[in-house]
C-alpha cells in the first residue's frame, strides 16, 4: 500500500472515531437533558395536566360540581386537572370572565381522587418522568382555586421542564383587607402541616430522585411550616437529605420568624435553598406595614454605579448561616412585575434561572446573572435585564 493510501486510510479511521465521539456526547446530552414539557394543543391554546392536593374545604362529589371554598378543611382533598392556557397572554390577563365564559381559558376538567389512587397514580407519573422527577408549587394570597390553578398550569409551561406538576393549594382567597391579609397569614401557618404530610408521603412512598418545591409570596410561609411539621420526623430530620432544591421567590415571611424558626429545617431536608429578593417589592412593603416586622423577601439596595449594586447588610445575616447551601439573588434589575412582586410568574430571567438551578446548571452558566463579592466571603447574584 502507497504511502499516500495509508494516510488517507488513517485519515478516514480518524473521522469515523471523531464521528463516534459526537454520537456519544450527542447520545448523553439527550439523555441528560430535561426535555420538555408535555401538553395537548387546541388551536393557539395549550392543555397543561397536573396534579393537586388542598387544604381548603371542597364541596360536592362529581368533577362539574366540586366547590372549593375559602376554608380550611379537616382533611386533604386530592385530584388531578386538565388546564387550558394561551400562552400569547401574559399571566394577569388570562382572567378576565369572559375568556372563561368562552372556554378559552382555565380549568377544563378536574378529578378527585382519594388518597390511595392519588399516590399510586402520583408515582406512576414520577417513575415514567425522563429524570424521576417531581415539581412541588405552592402559590400566595388572594386568589381561589381555579386562578392559582391556571398559574400553576402557566408557570409549568413558561418553565418547560419535562416533570410531573404538583400544586399544594390552600385557602389564601381572603379578602384583599388588612384583617384579610391577616387571616391569610393564619391559614397559611396552619396549611403548613397538610402540605408536611404531602411531602412526607412523597419522600418516604415515591422516592423521586430530583424532588424540587418552588414558593413563591404567602406560599413561603406555607412551605415554611411544612418544613417545621417535617423537621419533627425523625427519618426525615437525620443528616441525609431528601429535597433536590428549595425556592422561595418574594418570601412574604418574617425575617425574624425565618432564623428562629425555619432555616435550620430546610437546610436540613435539602441540599440548597435559593431566595430571590427585590429592593422595590411594593406588595411586601404594604405585608410589613400591616405585620410591623421585616420581610425576606424585600431588601434594600443601595446603588453606586449601574453596573454595579452594594446590597445592605441585613441580606448577608442568611447567607452566613450555610453559604455552601444558600444562595441570594436579587431581581431588582429585571423586576416589572405589577406592584413589583409578581415577577416569578412574569419574568423569562426568572424562568430561565430556575430552570438552570433544578436541571442541576451552575450559577456562572447563566449569562444573565453576576456575583457580587462582600467582605468576609459573602456573596449574592444578581440578574440582569435583557436589554
Amino acid at each position: 500500500m502507497s504511502l499516500y493510501r495509508i494516510l488517507v486510510f488513517t485519515l478516514f479511521l480518524s473521522l469515523l472515531t471523531g464521528c463516534s465521539t459526537v454520537q456519544k456526547d450527542a447520545a448523553y446530552y439527550a439523555q441528560h437533558l430535561y426535555r420538555r414539557i408535555p401538553y395537548e394543543t387546541e388551536g393557539e391554546y395549550r392543555v397543561i395536566n397536573i396534579f393537586y392536593a388542598t387544604a381548603r374545604v371542597v364541596k360536592g362529589k362529581s368533577d362539574d360540581s366540586l366547590k372549593f371554598l375559602p376554608k380550611i378543611a379537616d382533611k386533604i382533598t386530592y385530584g388531578d386537572l386538565n388546564i387550558k392556557i394561551d400562552p400569547a397572554l401574559k399571566i394577569g390577563k388570562m382572567f378576565p370572565k369572559r375568556l372563561k365564559r368562552k372556554g378559552l381559558i382555565g380549568v377544563q376538567k378536574i378529578g378527585r381522587l382519594d388518597e390511595e389512587t392519588f399516590m399510586k397514580r402520583l408515582d406512576e407519573a414520577v417513575k415514567k418522568s425522563p429524570h424521576n422527577s417531581l415539581l412541588v408549587m405552592v402559590m400566595g394570597y388572594k386568589d381561589n382555586f381555579e386562578l392559582t390553578a391556571t398559574k400553576a398550569a402557566s408557570f409549568a409551561y413558561l418553565l418547560d421542564a419535562d416533570t410531573p406538576i404538583l400544586l399544594f393549594d390552600w385557602p389564601g382567597d381572603q379578602s384583599v383587607t388588612p384583617w384579610g391579609y391577616k387571616k391569610a397569614r393564619a391559614l397559611a401557618k396552619k396549611s403548613g402541616p397538610y402540605m408536611g404530610h404531602v411531602l412526607t408521603r412523597v419522600i418516604h412512598e415515591i422516592e423521586p430522585e430530583k424532588l424540587w418545591i418552588e414558593s413563591s409570596s404567602l406560599g413561603c410561609q406555607v412551605a415554611c411550616s411544612a418544613f417545621e411539621y417535617m423537621y419533627k420526623n425523625e427519618n426525615l430530620s437525620d443528616p441525609e437529605t431528601e429535597i433536590a432544591h428549595v425556592v422561595m421567590a418574594a418570601p412574604d415571611v418574617s425575617e425574624d420568624e425565618f432564623d428562629e424558626h425555619f432555616k435550620d429545617e430546610i437546610i436540613a431536608l435539602s441540599e440548597s435553598l435559593a431566595v430571590y429578593v427585590s429592593s422595590d417589592d411594593n406588595a411586601l412593603l404594604l405585608s410589613e406595614i400591616i405585620d410591623s416586622e421585616k420581610k425576606l423577601g424585600r431588601q434594600k439596595l443601595k446603588i453606586k454605579k449601574h453596573s454595579q449594586f452594594e446590597e445592605a447588610k441585613d441580606i448577608l445575616y442568611l447567607k452566613s448561616f450555610h453559604p455552601d447551601k444558600i444562595a441570594i439573588v436579587d431581581v431588582t434589575p429585571i423586576n416589572h412585575a405589577s406592584f413589583k412582586h409578581g415577577y416569578y410568574l412574569e419574568s423569562p430571567d426568572y424562568f430561565d434561572d430556575v430552570y438552570l438551578r433544578i436541571s442541576g446548571g451552575a450559577a456562572h452558566t447563566n449569562r444573565r446573572r453576576y456575583l457580587v463579592d462582600i467582605e468576609g466571603k459573602k456573596d449574592y447574584w444578581v440578574l440582569r435585564g435583557r436589554k
